[in-house]
């Protein structure tokens, strides 16, 4: 009888931890940071008003949930006070929040910006969180303090940190493309001490998250910016290999299947002229060919009331108007001639929009011998791409799906339309046999993987989407403007 009951116990014991496991979204993009969620049976219909188990308010950001178990991680700030929180994945109640005081917001120049950007990362024992102006703050579970790092020095960057800290084994990475001292840094999970620093010298500003791949025995870590993608040692930081010719200002993040790399992106840095002018606005802009050749025929065009100064109010919609504090220089809520002149007259900044196949190993510059091939068309801007079947996904700006045949490297189909413009910030997952797309604007588009754009469904969220959804236990948790959403298919 004891050992009878001792062995039901074992198995129980099994069978919860098993639970667990299987119930995790623990960094980025999920495990592995691929953007996978295979097999689970989520709704292909959700809403507001349809298989929404609940929805819970949220203070300001743009950082997407994780999860271990039944509870969900993820950050915000009201003001000055950066938040870290930890919500009842089948409830929506908070569990608990804790609080940081950073010295001031920055002026973002992008509309987008948010001092709580970065995704957290959790190993199950530990919850690692950051902000940019703060540091790493590490928790337990209970939000219990284990470590903190205070940086030195700022990024500087005026359009708020995307990239978010990374997990793998004992070990925490971080990058910090756009510091006073950029780097890529390796800490130690357990104690947050330094392991190894890879200094970036002269990087710009990136946003790309490290991922870890495994190449025969070894780890390495990848981490792009600055046109190029670089493999790093996973246990010393040592630089093996790069490959070169890829955008500079970049905002995807890597993924690996088998022994191929998929990276590149696409950047209004790297166009000038007139296609950086019309890349500024949608496609159905109210530009003239006047407004789109000089700022004096924009001024021309949009400056109703002759003043020689241009408002947001009557700025025309589109990425520019979404970067006006950057072209304010002189922050007088207006803008210049000057002002406006300079994007039409600089140049583009070193770097080129691209995307990469790119063969496992090698040494040194690897651009020659191990880049598969690349495309130049329907790149997306910021949301990383997925891989499905021998197929990548690319979701550009606009609403526009490229499926590429990853063998061969050409396209299936090219900038299909979903029929929502505006920006893609949210970086699509595969559930194996259907793909989530979330737009900007609020829309949730569910497609099927196949030669041809299918669109199985078209849900309103009602509010603005930017981070990425997780998904575990057959569930979607998706982050809006105001709240973090669940939705579930409900029972028959």
């Amino acid at each position: 009888m004891f050992k009878k009951l001792s062995l039901l116990i074992g198995l129980n014991i099994v069978n919860l931890l098993g639970l667990a496991e299987e119930h995790t979204w623990p960094i980025f993009r999920g495990s592995n940071g691929r953007g996978q969620a295979l097999n689970q049976a989520v709704p292909n219909e959700f809403g507001p008003t349809k298989n929404v188990l609940w929805k819970t308010a949220l203070p300001s950001g743009s950082s997407s949930p994780i999860i271990w178990g039944k509870r969900i991680f993820i950050t915000g700030h009201v003001g000055t006070s950066v938040k870290i929180l930890c919500i009842n994945r089948l409830t929506g109640e908070k569990i608990w929040e804790k609080t940081r005081e950073i010295i001031k917001v920055p002026d973002f120049y992008h509309i987008a910006g948010s001092v709580s950007a970065s995704t957290p990362a959790t190993d199950g024992k530990r919850v690692v969180f950051y902000f940019d102006d703060y540091g790493l703050i590490t928790t337990d579970l209970d939000g219990n303090k284990l470590w903190e790092h205070r940086f030195a020095t700022s990024t500087g960057n005026l359009f708020s940190y995307g990239a978010s800290p990374i997990i793998e084994e004992d070990k925490l990475f971080l990058n910090r493309d756009g510091a006073l001292d950029s780097c890529l840094i390796c800490f130690d999970l357990k104690t947050g001490k330094e392991i190894w620093k890879a200094k970036r010298p002269g990087v710009i500003n990136s946003y790309c998250s490290p991922y870890i791949i495994q190449v025969n025995e070894t780890k390495q870590v990848l981490q792009g910016g600055s046109g190029e993608l670089i493999a790093y040692d996973f246990k010393t930081g040592k630089e093996i290999w790069k490959a070169t010719g890829l955008p500079g200002f970049v905002c995807p993040s890597p993924v690996a299947v088998n022994d191929t790399i998929y990276y590149g992106g696409w950047s209004t840095a790297h166009i000038a002229g007139q296609s950086r002018i019309e890349s500024f606005f949608p496609e159905n802009n109210k530009l003239n060919q006047e407004s789109l050749e000089s700022a004096k025929g924009f001024f021309k065009q949009f400056d109703k009331n002759k003043d020689n100064k241009i408002s947001f109010k009557e700025f025309p919609t589109g990425r520019m108007k979404d970067v006006f504090p950057m072209t304010d220089q002189d922050s007088d809520k207006f803008i210049s001639l000057k002002e406006l002149d300079f994007w039409y007259t600089t140049k583009a900044w070193a770097g080129r929009n691209a995307f990469y196949a790119i063969k496992t190993g090698g040494n040194g510059d690897i651009t020659q011998t191990h880049v598969k091939w690349q495309v130049s068309r329907g790149i997306p801007y910021v949301c990383s791409p997925i891989v499905q079947d021998d197929k990548l996904y690319l979701i550009k700006k606009g609403g526009f799906v490229t499926c590429v045949d990853t063998t061969t490297g050409k396209p299936i189909y090219s900038q299909e339309r979903l029929g929502v413009g505006g920006e893609y910030y949210s970086t699509p997952i595969t559930l194996g046999e259907r793909i989530i797309i979330a737009a900007e604007r609020g829309t949730v588009f569910v497609i099927k993987p196949s030669n041809k754009l299918k669109i199985i469904a078209r849900n309103e969220i009602g509010e603005k989407l930017a981070a990425t959804p997780a998904i575990v236990d057959n569930t979607i948790y998706l982050r809006g403007q105001k709240h973090l959403w669940s939705f579930k298919k409900s029972p028959d």
